[in-house]
């Protein structure tokens, strides 16, 4: 009777809450493990993506013998006619046929003869290796602030990816997107703009000159190869580009047409500022600009590169390799790494 009675005793209570805190500890640790293996994959993703782009874009120069350009203007149903993809569509839309998405592009040929219809199919479309997994799915899409609420009344597929354009001249004291990524024009007459010149903080003159691998529509040569003087495996093409992560789902100013833009921070970033992960902004996209008035050390948030990983962004180079460049990179490195043809050769990680 007392072997029974023995056998057949249950756990204490204090047992219990030991097993229970035992499974507790176990949890927490399996649990980091677990999602540092998911972001891994996801960064796998990303880095595969970015090669994807970077072979198209070495095929089309192949094929075009020159490299793509960046559109004229932001909108891409807006622009200067009288320039090729002249109605403001950027390199993202000009690559398609080289990431097997040849009738996408010429479902997109239909707008500039004014046909709405095609335009809205076109804008609502995802392409899913232009979007990062590590944050949001491709079907992601915006539909417009109460500023500008026409903006894209039925939806416009999102990008996380952006082509790079340097500061000409990198002042350290006085960083900011003017003069260099619009060079004297935002939306206009783009060829006309490209024989100005500009007037740099006040006292010199330059002439209009995109020194990037992906150049603006209308406004300069398309790069070629020869261009890229400080070498094609040094010299970023295409990299994952800041925002906020709240807005991932819901767009931002800068982060709103998608990957059918023309001349935009949407598809092109400036490698003038110094890139870095995405923080919590502003609890609505109409609060931004109110929030960086507010953030000076947001100043041109919309402008930088960056992404959702921890240690830093994924880019591509004009060689086609893939590398991950640290958000605590020196901002002069990281702008002659922008720059085809600076005289400056950064030391890039295969």
């Amino acid at each position: 009777m007392g072997s029974n009675r023995e056998l057949g005793r249950g756990f204490t209570l204090v047992e219990l809450l030991v097993v229970i805190a035992i499974i507790g500890v176990l949890v927490g640790l399996l649990l980091p493990a677990i999602q540092a293996a998911r972001e891994a994959s996801r960064r796998a993703t990303c880095v595969n993506q970015l090669r994807q782009m970077g072979i198209a874009l070495l095929n089309y120069e192949t094929a075009i013998r020159e490299f793509p350009t960046g559109g004229s203007e932001p909108w891409h149903d807006e622009g200067a006619a009288s320039v090729v993809y002249g109605k403001g569509y950027g390199w993202m839309v000009q690559i398609l046929p080289y990431i097997e998405n040849t009738a996408l592009q010429d479902v997109s040929k239909g707008y500039g003869a004014g046909d709405a219809e095609r335009d809205r199919v076109v804008r609502a479309t995802p392409v899913p290796i232009y979007v990062c997994p590590s944050r949001r799915s491709p079907v992601v899409s915006y539909n417009g602030t109460a500023e500008n609420p026409d903006a894209c009344q039925e939806g416009c597929a999102l990008t996380d990816y952006a082509s790079a354009t340097p500061a000409n001249i990198l002042d350290l004291d006085r960083l900011s997107y003017d003069p260099w990524y619009w060079q004297g024009v935002v939306h206009g007459d783009v060829v006309a703009a490209a024989n100005q010149l500009l007037r740099y903080n006040g006292r010199k003159i330059y002439p209009v000159s995109y020194q990037g691998v992906i150049v603006r529509t209308g406004m300069g040569q398309p790069c070629k190869p020869k261009h890229i003087t400080d070498g094609l495996s040094t010299t970023i093409a295409v990299g994952e580009k800041r925002l906020y992560g709240n807005l991932y789902e819901v767009g931002a100013p800068f982060d709103d047409i998608g990957w059918t833009d023309g001349w935009d921070p949407d598809i092109v970033r400036y490698t003038g500022y110094p890139p870095g992960p995405d923080v919590p902004g502003p609890t609505s996209a109409d609060q931004i600009n109110q929030y960086e008035r507010e953030h000076r050390d947001l100043d041109g948030y919309g402008f930088h590169f960056g992404a959702a990983h921890p240690a830093g962004f994924n880019s591509v180079f004009a060689d086609g390799h893939v590398a991950l460049i640290n958000y605590d990179i020196e901002l002069v490195v990281f702008n002659a790494m922008g720059d085809r043809q600076d005289g400056t050769v950064a030391n890039i990680p295969f």
